[in-house]
């Protein structure tokens, strides 16, 4: 069954030079390349620039995973307000820009810039299981629906509040990871998704692959088998 993450950028990075490429420096690829070169000493796949604490944990449980089961198992890919789209062996330096604080009109011509709905469109098509561990302004960059087929089965961690972003479709799932799950896990709002995943990480580790069929059926399930491995 192939499995996919796709997850946020974060703020904290491995490496935070006072030059780090912002907005107008992805605005043209010859731009883009000069100031990559003026980086190239911090230069690393993307998965190892972000450090942001859902970041740490989702890695930490997709390692656990793959190292269990000596194969990827789940893909990765992270949506980057700078970059786009990236699978997490893109090589990347580090930079200053986000979807978080943007107004919609701002955010959106962001998104249609990097053709975001189009790529993630195409992505996922791919997939058996789709997990979006986003926030709010990232989830809006999507402009969701999807126009995939039922067989995609979608999966969004977000808080309560959020709910209705979600699209009302069989192959489409709210569950709700907000910051009531946060207190009863106790991690903080920020860390919750990455954990929530980890946590399911842990019973796939201990249970089998069948622990992803089970959400895959079930997506509210989840909440549940992140509190039931504390």
């Amino acid at each position: 069954m192939p499995i996919l993450v796709i997850t946020s950028c974060t703020g904290r990075k491995k490496y935070k030079p006072p030059n780090q490429l912002n907005y107008e420096d992805f605005a043209s690829p010859e731009r883009l390349q000069q100031r990559t070169a003026e980086l190239k000493d911090f230069k690393v796949p993307a998965t190892e620039m972000y450090t942001g604490q859902q970041h740490y944990y989702l890695r930490a449980g997709l390692e656990e995973v793959r190292k269990v089961y000596r194969s990827p198992v789940v893909d990765l890919h992270i949506i980057s307000a700078g970059y786009g789209l990236l699978t997490e062996d893109d090589v990347i330096v580090p930079y200053n820009v986000t979807f978080s604080g943007l107004n919609k009109s701002d955010l959106l011509a962001r998104s249609n810039s990097l053709q975001l709905h189009k790529h993630v469109e195409t992505l996922i098509a791919g997939y058996d299981l789709v997990f979006f561990l986003l926030g709010r302004e990232y989830v809006q960059a999507l402009q969701l629906p999807f126009e995939v087929p039922d067989t995609v089965t979608q999966i969004f961690l977000l808080g309560t509040g959020f709910k209705k972003m979600v699209p009302d479709s069989p192959n489409v799932h709210f569950v709700p990871a907000g910051s009531d799950l946060a207190r009863e896990l106790g991690v903080v709002g920020v860390a919750l998704k990455g954990f929530v995943f980890k946590r399911l990480c842990d019973a796939v580790c201990c249970e089998g692959l069948q622990s992803f069929e089970k959400v895959r059926q079930n997506p509210q399930l989840i909440p549940k088998i992140a509190l039931a491995n504390r």
